[in-house]
């Protein structure tokens, strides 16, 4: 049996967990420190990846785990849990901009705003397989991100 990617797997479990994901719309992201500095240095040892998947009326982030295999091998495996779901009605805004060698990617909702960072597309080129499956979803994702609360940036 082949091992599904990352991709596959976060999909197969959406769809057990009664969510209807939009093919090709998923991309890497991570949650964006605050401008202090003893946030930026928690960030930068302790920062989780997760997978943003949009679905038919939600965003769903999915966590990931790097996985070291032979002491220098990092693999990337999804835990079978949803980390944050926002439905589409509950965004009122999405400012997507350049923030050094990723995106911010910045939803305002009817309480609070969630920051993310996602890698550019030359920065996924060296996350190997995750990252050309990111680069390959990349624009779509950010373009539907965006055609949510009818920006046109």
């Amino acid at each position: 049996m082949a091992k599904m990617t990352l991709d596959e797997s976060g999909r197969k479990y959406l769809v057990e967990t009664g969510l209807e994901p939009v093919g090709n719309r998923a991309i890497l992201v991570e949650y964006a420190p605050n401008d202090t500095l003893g946030d930026k240095l928690a960030h930068f040892f302790g920062s989780e990846p997760y997978i943003l998947q949009m679905c038919r009326n939600e965003l769903v982030l999915i966590p990931m785990h790097m996985n070291v295999s032979y002491g220098t091998v990092a693999y990337y495996s999804l835990e079978n849990k949803v980390a944050l779901q926002l439905s589409y009605s509950s965004i009122q805004s999405v400012e997507i901009t350049e923030k050094g060698t990723n995106y911010m990617v910045s939803i305002t909702t009817d309480t609070d705003t969630i920051r993310l960072l996602s890698p550019k597309k030359g920065v996924g080129a060296f996350l190997g397989a995750t990252g050309a499956w990111h680069m390959n979803h990349l624009d779509d994702t950010l373009q539907m991100l965006k055609d949510l609360a009818g920006d046109t940036q």
